[in-house]
């Protein structure tokens, strides 16, 4: 059996995203499989489309290491891309990921999806002398004020905060914010189940987003720049209504056969 399989990244979030009903290939083992047979230079996750009856599609989100997650925004916007280029008929404008529904809206050249309303998990923490909060924004963050721009240095911060006894046994993802002014802010993100400084993260940019609008003044269009490029996030005073929005792009198109995969 053959799978169509197209590798698309937003903001340099590299994805593999699979449209399949087939259970049997939701499985860690598969994953990294899938990952390895594909050849290409640099996969962060990947994602599997299923049919819903309820909204237009599900989408299922794994980690290059074969760990789900609930949510992955940069990989979601990659997915819309990839049904538009192929003409995918939506009814709804509308897919369920872990985190819930979001809503879709395609608009000119850009692409958005809403995100669920960013949520506290804790107040204000003090984590190997960083202080930050855990949020929820579809996947969990711990978000902190960091102005260093050292990959090798946020990377020894994050691992330490990543996975610290107060987040065991998952962990999380951990993301390093500047604010720059109140319309454009910079976030690093160090993921979880990558476990690397990445170059971008959609919910981890939301996140970041949310948390410095408890501290200061950040004004909705917001610009946020992650080292692989800009996204926009657009919210009302409340965050119940919040949009993300890039332009993502498509590497390529092509087939895996799951006679080469040693399934479970």
């Amino acid at each position: 059996m053959k799978l169509n399989l197209a590798k698309a990244n937003g903001t340099q979030n590299h994805f593999l995203i699979i449209h399949s009903n087939e259970k049997i290939i939701h499985n860690k083992k598969t994953i990294v499989e899938i990952i390895d047979l594909s050849n290409k230079d640099r996969i962060d996750g990947v994602v599997i489309l299923s049919d819903s009856k309820s909204v237009d599609f599900k989408m299922d989100y794994y980690n290059n290491d074969g760990t789900w997650e609930t949510m992955c925004a940069n990989g979601a916007l990659c997915v819309l891309l990839v049904l538009e280029k192929n003409k995918f008929k939506f009814n709804k404008y509308q897919f369920i990921a872990g985190d819930g529904n979001h809503d879709i809206r395609y608009d000119k050249n850009n692409i958005s999806i809403k995100m669920k309303s960013p949520q506290n998990k804790t107040g204000d923490l003090n984590i190997k002398c960083y202080a930050g909060a855990h949020i929820d924004s579809g996947a969990k963050h711990f978000v902190t004020y960091c102005d260093s721009q050292d990959t090798d240095e946020l990377f020894k911060i994050a691992q330490d905060i990543r996975f610290d006894n107060y987040f065991a046994p998952n962990g999380l993802n951990v993301n390093f914010l500047i604010v720059n002014n109140p319309n454009h802010i910079r976030v690093t993100t160090y993921e979880k189940g990558i476990e690397e400084i990445m170059l971008s993260c959609g919910s981890g940019s939301v996140a970041a987003a949310y948390y410095a609008s408890q501290k200061e003044k950040i004004h909705s269009p917001l610009k946020i720049s992650n080292n692989g490029g800009d996204m926009i996030l657009t919210f009302d005073t409340d965050w119940n209504n919040v949009w993300l929005t890039s332009n993502p792009t498509i590497s390529f198109e092509s087939q895996i056969d799951l006679e080469t995969i040693n399934l479970p």
